[in-house]
């Protein structure tokens, strides 16, 4: 039964995301456009606005949720916030953004996902409409921790209650590859995934898996609005990135062995 209960808890979580996330977009052009009557052009170049409010109010709910799922797991070790690992875990998202920009290059010379490369650029642009406040405070800041506390905090946690770490760690990502719809981008959402599980299933401190999201995010941010030259030197920087990221991967796991055969 118990087994039972926590199978459900992943499939429900998602749900309610996908429910509520849109429902709550639905409510506020309801609210927008019929009730205050703005006029809608007005509104498309402010409506970050409200994404930025449908966000706050996703992670008020999952995290309440979460609190609530794990409220007796009090046993744990939780890893306190410290610099290392919170640098540890910038540099491991941007090692990830930096395979990322390796594998997008490949895809971009493959005729059969020339199209899911499109469609990514097409997005990154539409989010906030192109507004570079609107798009930090969405794509970097709230999209992360959503995300997180959902996919990891959750997802991955209930799984650990029924699979081997590894197991759950890989089925979470895969669920997190699945939810972003677009086969390009579900390659590298799998590899944050596992990081950011890794450090998770570490640390047990969801701040972690939040900053690789968050550095991933940032970078592409960054490279969306920065001038080409710019560019150029962020992709250098991700790419040298890629090693050290997996220095700490490598690490975490080489502590766990450690701690495993103590």
């Amino acid at each position: 039964m118990m087994k039972k209960r926590y199978l459900a808890i992943p499939i429900l979580a998602i749900a309610l995301h996908f429910l509520l996330s849109n429902l709550l977009y639905f409510l506020v052009e309801r609210l927008v456009l019929d009730i205050f009557h703005i006029p809608p052009q007005q509104f498309m170049k402010h409506s970050y606005w409200g994404e930025i409010l449908i966000y706050a109010v996703l992670i008020l709910v999952f995290f309440t949720l979460y609190k609530l799922l794990w409220r007796k797991d009090i046993s744990e070790p939780r890893t306190a916030t410290n610099f290392k690992d919170v640098l540890g875990s910038l540099v491991v998202g941007f090692g990830i953004c930096g395979i990322s920009g390796l594998w997008i290059m490949l895809a971009e010379q493959l005729p059969s996902l020339q199209k899911s490369v499109e469609a990514i650029n097409a997005g990154a642009e539409n989010i906030a409409g192109g507004n570079a406040f609107g798009t930090f405070m969405i794509a970097v800041i709230a999209a992360p921790v959503v995300e997180e506390i959902l996919f990891r905090g959750i997802v991955l946690r209930s799984m650990r209650k029924f699979t081997p770490v590894w197991a759950a760690i890989l089925m979470s990502s895969i669920l997190f590859d699945v939810y972003h719809l677009n086969i390009v981008q579900a390659v590298y959402a799998t590899l944050m995934g596992i990081a950011a599980g890794i450090l998770y299933e570490k640390k047990k401190n969801l701040l972690f898996p939040i900053l690789v999201h968050f550095a991933n995010n940032l970078i592409t941010m960054l490279q969306g609005f920065a001038p080409s030259e710019v560019n150029e030197l962020i992709s250098i920087f991700i790419l040298i990135m890629i090693a050290p990221a997996g220095y700490v991967i490598c690490r975490s796991l080489r502590q766990d062995k450690r701690a495993d055969s103590m």
